[in-house]
């Protein structure tokens, strides 16, 4: 499968990149398992996530040619 990921906000500078491509194998079908293959659980801050524009949960089945979206919690003013 191939998925298109998406970085936002302090991740995409963390990341260095705004946006990657990925080749992911059955297996890999959630967005938990992505976001461990890129390992971002080794980043210290809480990290949100949406699918094909929707906020979506971590458990969220993922599937060829869907975009996920990772992004800190994003604040205002």
């Amino acid at each position: 499968m191939k998925i298109k990921v998406i970085y936002l906000a302090r991740l995409s500078e963390d990341m260095g990149k705004k946006e990657e491509y990925l080749e992911i194998s059955e297996s890999e079908s959630t967005i938990k398992d992505i976001y461990l293959k890129l390992n971002l659980d080794k980043l210290n801050y809480k990290i949100y996530s949406a699918k094909n524009f929707e906020h979506s949960e971590f458990d969220s089945n993922i599937k060829d040619n869907d975009e996920v979206a990772f992004f800190p919690t994003i604040t205002g003013g």
